[in-house]
């Protein structure tokens, strides 16, 4: 696991820092074999969640040491995602946020889901980390 972190200028021109394993999976979600690009991310346009997910009570345990720790999970959450291929799919919300996590992060704010417990525990931290 390549743990190095570079800063990269996007296309709207602000700069960010990115662990080199994040960069390299977003490239390599976005080709084939072949390295031909494909189903580039055009949006997410809806979300949705089932009984596996967690509420802010579930979200949290209790280590052997008494302490109370973060559950860090996204079991029960999907999103549906619009590529610039016109096409849609719901993806679960675990790979959206590997392969794009700024979008997502920007898309659980602008939906008011950032209190759900699949967005609380990261989402401050990739936006602290994009500005």
């Amino acid at each position: 696991m390549d743990m190095r972190e570079y800063i990269a200028e996007l296309p709207d021109g602000t700069i960010a820092e990115y662990a080199a394993n994040v960069i390299a999976e977003n490239m390599y979600s976005q080709c084939d074999s072949e390295g031909q690009e494909y189903l580039l991310l055009r949006k997410i346009v809806d979300h949705r969640k089932n009984v596996m997910a967690y509420t802010l009570d579930q979200g949290w345990m209790q280590t052997h040491s008494s302490r109370k720790t973060k559950k860090k999970t996204t079991k029960g959450w999907q999103l549906l995602v619009s590529w610039k291929d016109g096409t849609t799919d719901w993806l679960p919300l675990k790979e959206l946020k590997a392969l794009n996590p700024i979008e997502l992060a920007e898309y659980a704010v602008a939906n008011k889901i950032l209190k759900e417990w699949a967005f609380a525990w990261w989402v401050k931290d990739v936006l602290r980390k994009q500005n």
